[in-house]
């Protein structure tokens, strides 16, 4: 476990995250992202390198209480924990961590995302003025299929941003963009889609193939409508979505830039003569017994994607810390990366938060923030 000296915390939660490497992390237990009370963290920190392997210091939302309410806006500071060199900053982290000062320390500054030396692939729909934002349809297989597009406050039709899709729980409504599961997901400097599955759920035998057609048409119409990187393309679903971006990410994984696996089961049909090995993250509720507690859902990725055979260091007590946070009704998480990865890297994240029905099977408040630290650390 790795100590923060609490002078830096000031009502904010760090997360320690090992990144995935063949060589050894500098420690081998986790660090866990402790709840922050009323404040939480806007600002991330930036990238620290470490002697033997690479470490991520990210600012965690700061969550407090049974149904883990969001936090304020509290900067993170990395002062303590920077490297001498410059850090990079992506996803939805600050270009830099803003000093903490008090419970309410002002937000790090957003970042842009991706890789500086990334060559976007822009879509024929770059260039097209004012797409259409919110309630769609379109018609595939014959039928009509409802989605929302969400666009960010920064989206230039002539500036290629990533695409992602963000697939609802068995028998819930779409995902977001402002409300219900996929909470973050919006936050993320992407255009985001939220579609309906033509049944309860995404997987079952009566509607997956239907529901594969459907996003490959949502797909190829947001191309073409607007201006969309293709080669960031990106997916993430909880229960039921989660079991579909297992099937996706199985045929479709040589065109994906990046999947996350929210409270997923394992599905072995989902899992034959797979194409491509794109990064996966995988986040689950420390009680949720769905795929061996999400165990065997990140095995299962980190198998496809070379890594070592052996769970990461540290993964029995982050387990045994996550429930003592869940029983102490404290929303925390933990993050380890799957060690020895050849072709792409594998996170697990396990929550404690409490998301409905008083258990952990859900889409956790960090979601978001979660995946946007992970895409931080990918090209």
């Amino acid at each position: 476990m790795r100590t923060i000296p609490s002078s830096l915390i000031l009502g904010i939660s760090l997360l320690f995250v090992a990144a995935c490497s063949g060589s050894p992390a500098p420690s081998s237990a986790p660090a866990v992202a402790t709840s922050g009370g009323s404040g939480g963290a806007a600002g991330s920190a930036p990238a620290s390198s470490g002697a033997s392997g690479t470490s991520t210091i990210a600012g965690a939302v700061g969550v407090g209480g049974a149904d883990g309410g969001t936090g304020g806006a509290a900067g993170a500071s990395a002062a303590g924990n920077a490297a001498a060199g410059s850090a990079t900053a992506g996803g939805m982290s600050g270009a830099s961590g803003s000093t903490a000062s008090g419970a309410s320390g002002s937000a790090g500054s957003a970042g842009s995302g991706g890789d500086a030396g990334h060559a976007p692939k822009p879509s024929v729909g770059c260039g097209k003025l004012n797409p259409p934002m919110g309630a769609r349809t379109i018609m595939t297989g014959g039928q009509t299929g409802t989605f929302n597009v969400n666009l960010p406050a920064n989206y230039d039709a002539n500036k290629p941003m990533p695409l992602g899709f963000g697939f609802h729980g068995h028998g819930n409504p779409a995902c977001g963009p402002t409300g219900g599961e996929c909470q973050g997901f919006a936050m993320l400097p992407a255009v985001t889609v939220y579609m309906k599955s033509f049944s309860d759920g995404w997987e079952g035998s009566d509607v997956l193939e239907q529901n594969i057609k459907f996003w490959q048409d949502v797909l190829a119409l947001m191309k073409s409508e607007y201006c969309i990187d293709e080669s960031r393309i990106f997916i993430a679903g909880v229960s039921s979505g989660g079991q579909f971006i297992e099937y996706l990410s199985c045929r479709f994984g040589d065109t994906l830039w990046q999947t996350t696996a929210v409270s997923a089961s394992v599905v072995n049909a989902a899992n034959m003569n797979c194409k491509g090995t794109p990064p996966v993250l995988v986040i689950h509720g420390v009680t949720d017994m769905a795929g061996n507690y999400g165990q065997g859902v990140a095995e299962m990725f980190a198998k496809r994607n070379g890594c070592s055979a052996t769970a990461p260091a540290g993964l029995a007590q982050a387990k045994t810390d996550m429930m003592t946070a869940f029983n102490a009704q404290q929303a925390q998480h933990v993050c380890l990366d799957w060690d020895a990865c050849t072709l792409n890297p594998v996170r697990f994240c396990i929550s404690s938060q409490i998301t409905y029905s008083g258990l952990t099977h859900g889409w956790p408040k960090v979601g978001g923030m979660l995946i946007s630290d992970f895409q931080s650390t990918i090209k």
